[in-house]
């Protein structure tokens, strides 16, 4: 009897520990899926307060480090993220490695971002796990970066300054001769971004998208009469298999700069120059990425040279402002001179940390900023003056840019209703986007009044289908 005495308090000893562990594993379990939770729902704060508990009481939780890291970085806390981050990469932890190789590559530390791809590549084999396609993406990224980080443009950045992005362009003070920056707003329903025309008035140059979202740069020639001709796309090699889009043309005619997101940009848009080739069926040569400081793993775009101010402008965002562009403002020089590698402060000057790390001591600087806002330069009210009304293209190879362009008045008249539409379009979906803003902040009772002004939407899309094909018949007809 005792003997089975004994086996039985063993088993009931054994069963209760068994259940303390069950227990113990749900207790612990518990607490780091209501982190999560709260880390996906974007309550960092309160997701930081109990994932610092948990990484306290157990400090060598890879999942527990993983989500603290990722926490403090979505806070804005990198610095701060970088150690429980590498926690959880000697924990096997796979997206630590892809966070911290993101981390390194938005410093430019190459070598850092090199360990962690390669942490993340062991540590997925070891998985036997295929490697995903963004791990070949920060790869060539990574590769990018050093060859760029052997030839770092030696310029000198006189001023910066942070703008509305939406509108970043009217900051840009260009002179007449270096043509004028345009609201592609003014052109109803195209999409399209910033136009570029130039002092001439022979041509306008902008991009568009299509029905993806991909933007294509197109040019068009303006006539003597100011009618435009039949817009075409400019060259589709240009995109490199993305999006082509801000372009500004130098006074020679010939040499474009304009910006891409395709295979060959660091990331985001970046920075590139063509030019237009003189031979057999036009169009344009290779682009190059013209590289750092220029560009960056962020956006990168609308570089203008002035050649009359001796100024240059191009616009990042670089610094990550929620809705800003930081817009810089430099010295181009006419051959390129890149900072030795030797220099202590290569990375720095790559990523213009600071511009005063790009000034020549020597320099007074102060004549240049002063003609960044001089009166002899465009202002932004200025740059619409010349900028057409509208395009109606009239399927006859030319594009009408204003009422004074129709010769009928019945077209007149049509176009007259056309406009008034889109107008009605513009101010419904201003109303709606602000609808949408409530809603999201959690006025669900809106969700009706929302569906109502989307159908309106589709309506007046239709209608403005319907007007527009009478503005070109009744302009044509009988003619």
């Amino acid at each position: 009897m005792k003997y089975f005495s004994n086996i039985f308090s063993f088993r009931r000893s054994a069963a209760t520990a068994s259940l303390l562990a069950v227990f113990a594993l749900v207790a612990s379990a518990a607490p780091i899926d209501d982190a999560k939770k709260l880390y996906f729902d974007e309550k960092y704060e309160e997701a930081l307060h109990q994932l610092e508990r948990l990484v306290k009481r157990s400090p060598r939780d890879g999942t527990a480090n993983f989500y603290l890291g990722a926490t403090l970085r979505a806070l804005g806390r990198e610095s701060d993220a970088v150690a429980p981050l590498k926690k959880a990469e000697e924990r096997g932890v796979l997206d630590a490695s892809r966070i911290l190789a993101e981390m390194a590559l938005a410093e430019y530390r190459v070598d850092d971002a090199d360990n962690h791809l390669s942490a993340w590549s062991t540590a997925m084999k070891k998985k036997k796990k295929a490697m995903p396609e963004e791990y070949e993406n920060m790869s060539s990224m990574l590769l990018r970066m050093r060859n760029m980080l052997d030839r770092v443009e030696k310029i000198e950045v006189i001023d910066s300054i942070n703008v509305d992005a939406d509108d970043f362009f009217r900051y840009y003070r260009l002179s007449k001769q270096a043509g004028r920056l345009v609201s592609a707003a003014r052109l109803p329903g195209s999409g399209a971004s910033v136009i570029y025309i130039p002092e001439s008035n022979s041509e306008m140059l902008w991009a568009a998208p299509d029905s993806t979202g991909c933007y294509s740069l197109y040019e068009s020639s303006v006539l003597d009469d100011g009618t435009v001709e039949h817009p075409a796309p400019a060259d589709e090699a240009l995109g490199e298999g993305g999006s082509a889009n801000y372009p500004f043309l130098m006074s020679d005619g010939m040499t474009l700069y304009y910006a891409n997101d395709g295979e060959n940009s660091l990331g985001g848009y970046d920075i590139f120059m063509t030019s237009r080739s003189d031979g057999e069926g036009g169009g344009y040569l290779k682009p190059q990425n013209i590289g750092m400081p220029y560009n960056s793993p962020y956006n990168d775009y609308m570089l203008a040279i002035d050649e009359v101010t001796g100024l240059g402008w191009w616009a990042s965002d670089r610094t990550r402002i929620p809705g800003k562009v930081t817009i810089y403002v430099f010295i181009p020089s006419q051959m390129r001179v890149n900072y030795p590698l030797s220099d202590e402060h290569l990375t720095e000057l790559a990523r213009l940390t600071s511009i005063s790390l790009t000034w020549n001591p020597d320099a007074d600087y102060s004549a240049l900023r002063a003609k960044i806002f001089s009166a002899d330069t465009a202002a932004s009210s200025d740059m619409e003056n010349a900028m057409p009304v509208f395009l109606m293209d009239m399927g006859n190879g030319k594009v009408y840019t204003s009422l004074s362009d129709f010769k009928r008045e019945e077209g007149r008249r049509s176009m007259v209703e056309y406009l008034g539409e889109r107008v009605r379009l513009r101010k419904l979906l201003e109303s709606l986007d602000a609808m949408r803003v409530r809603y999201a902040a959690g006025e669900t009772s809106l969700t009706a009044k929302i569906l109502d002004m989307e159908a309106e939407e589709r309506d007046i899309r239709g209608n403005l289908e319907v007007l527009r094909n009478a503005v070109v018949r009744n302009e044509t007809v009988g003619r």
